[in-house]
């Protein structure tokens, strides 16, 4: 047995590295050990002290030459004891975290298309909510069924028997358009009680698909997240602004409940029964689905970009259904920005619904190509009627908004003092400042739609009504829009959604047409000591 001062040596060389140790015949070897489970009595560091000699090993050539380690030492040895003791306790598993996913869900009068945004990391992204995960417009269309089953209008071939209802929205909105809806099993489907049952199923439904669609392809984004979500619909102006807007509310509301508690029907008839059952739960449950001006959320892009300038705009999107315009005034107070909208009207003057009027039954889809070919092949009168009927649209969304701020729109780009000396007379066109206008949604690719707009400047001689000539702009793609690939690059047709993705209060303050009278005219100049014998008491 070795000596106490051997074991001594023996343990200031291990524990320096001065030196290493030379096996010993007494000694067992335990170089097998080193690199496995070690022996019980090993793991206490008690003994360890109360003994510190090791067990002599073989040389460190023959060790490392076995293992291709080092050898273990006594510090080490106390580590892997502790790691295989059961007197340790295993580290259990870290929970996970949560992520906020707010779904801007653009409701539109023909397609509906839903963004969502990543709070976190603060992107913005498009969602393939349509059939089968891979298309990005999701018809705004809900069929039922022979046994009153329930289905997306991407979903109704091979569907025998099946009532469609178009243009869902308009009809929520108290305005609908296209033909009058049947019967279903003694139930008039153009109630207000059935359109909102129906809505509500078809927006409880475009969320459940958007949940799933980000579940397979964000999966990279939710891994060890728990998703935390919230969803907000567009509105128009017009209808926000109205008497309307407590239905949309109400539709949401249940849509809302019906995803939270899992319990989306699957078929008509369950569908109008829960949504009496759940509409008076709205009262006592919180929903996170909130309506949202879609004009707002259109410039959502524009109005928080450094670009951005204030003062009066414009905005038309054109869609499948409907023309929605707006003008609105952009205000920005140390980087408190508002918009105050003084005048929107929705019309159903949309790609669809033009093209419609002019196929008359031909079958096919009318996008912006085949209404321009169909434009061009209608009457004159015909034609002259649809552009009347733009230009009045126009009109009216710029015409009452002038009205409404009452300020001179037509200021001079190019103003310098020498020019103000020498200007006498009205400003030319060619010095104004031009009006902005936007135009958006899927339409807006039609060169018709946009030579209508413009047009009107002159048909209605605006420039005499204190307007500055119309210069018409898309809306500027924002930097944190990422659209999946293979998908084409069209942001004018997401700026709805993509503004509906911002969780609903972050936006700028809203002003709306309601809140805004026509501005005071302002009072005409009179000579000094003209007297004004209509306010004389002396008259007879």
């Amino acid at each position: 047995m070795a000596s106490w001062r051997d074991r001594l040596k023996s343990l200031r060389e291990r524990v320096f590295g001065t030196a290493e140790v030379l096996p010993s015949s007494s000694e067992p070897d335990v170089s097998a050990e080193s690199d496995g489970e070690l022996p019980g009595n090993m793991a206490s560091p008690a003994l360890a002290q109360a003994a510190p000699v090791v067990a002599e090993r073989a040389p460190a050539s023959r060790a490392r030459a076995r293992t291709g380690k080092a050898p273990a030492t006594v510090k080490t040895q106390d580590k892997r004891a502790a790691v295989v003791s059961n007197d340790t306790p295993r580290r259990s598993a870290p929970k996970a975290r949560p992520l906020a996913i707010n779904l801007g869900i653009d409701f539109g009068t023909s397609f509906t298309k839903v963004c969502f945004r990543d709070l976190g990391s603060e992107v913005s992204g498009t969602v393939a909510a349509g059939k089968g995960g891979k298309e990005a417009l999701v018809p705004s269309i809900v069929a039922i069924g022979s046994a009153g089953q329930l289905f997306f209008g991407d979903s109704v071939s091979g569907k025998k028997s099946t009532v469609i209802i178009p243009y869902l929205k308009m009809r929520l909105a108290g305005g609908p358009i296209g033909e009058r809806l049947p019967e279903l099993e003694g139930i008039d489907l153009n109630k207000a009680e059935s359109v909102r049952a129906l809505a509500a199923w078809f927006l409880a439904s475009v969320i459940q698909r958007s949940q799933q669609w980000l579940a397979v392809h964000e999966a990279d984004r939710l891994k060890n997240r728990v998703p935390v979500w919230s969803a907000n619909v567009g509105v128009p102006v017009e209808h926000y602004d109205s008497q309307a807007l407590a239905t949309f509310e109400e539709v949401l509301g249940v849509a809302w409940l019906w995803v939270k508690h899992d319990q989306v029907p699957k078929t008509f008839q369950q569908a109008l029964s829960s949504y009496g059952v759940t509409q008076p739960r709205l009262a006592t449950e919180v929903t996170d689905f909130h309506a949202v001006p879609e004009i707002a959320a259109a410039v959502q892009s524009f109005v928080m970009s450094r670009e951005a300038v204030p003062g009066i705009y414009v905005y038309f999107d054109v869609g499948g259904g409907t023309v929605d315009g707006v003008a609105f005034n952009y205000l920005n107070f140390r980087g408190e920005r508002r918009i105050n909208f003084y005048s929107g009207k929705v019309e159903p003057l949309g790609v669809s619904a033009i093209g419609a009027s002019l196929a008359q039954g031909a079958p096919g889809e009318i996008d912006a190509v085949r209404l321009e070919k169909l434009l061009k092949a209608c009457s004159q009168s015909t034609l002259a009627e649809l552009v009347l009927r733009i230009h009045k649209l126009v009109a009216y969304v710029v015409m009452n908004a002038r009205r409404k701020d009452g300020r001179n729109w037509q200021e001079d780009a190019f103003q310098s003092a020498d020019y103000e000396r020498k200007f006498i007379g009205r400003l030319s066109t060619s010095r104004m400042r031009p009006l902005i206008v936007f135009i958006g949604g899927g339409g807006s690719k039609s060169e018709w739609y946009k030579t209508s707009i413009e047009s009107t400047y002159k048909a209605f001689q605006h420039h005499n009504a204190g307007v500055p000539p119309y210069k018409l702009v898309e809306v500027p793609r924002p930097k944190d829009f990422i659209i999946p690939k293979g998908s084409a690059d069209e942001f004018m047709r997401f700026a709805i959604s993509y503004g509906l993705s911002f969780p609903f209060g972050e936006g700028p303050d809203i002003g709306l047409p309601s809140q805004f009278g026509e501005a005071e005219k302002p009072r005409q100049w009179t000579p000094p000591g003209v007297v004004d014998y209509a306010d004389s008491k002396d008259h007879c």
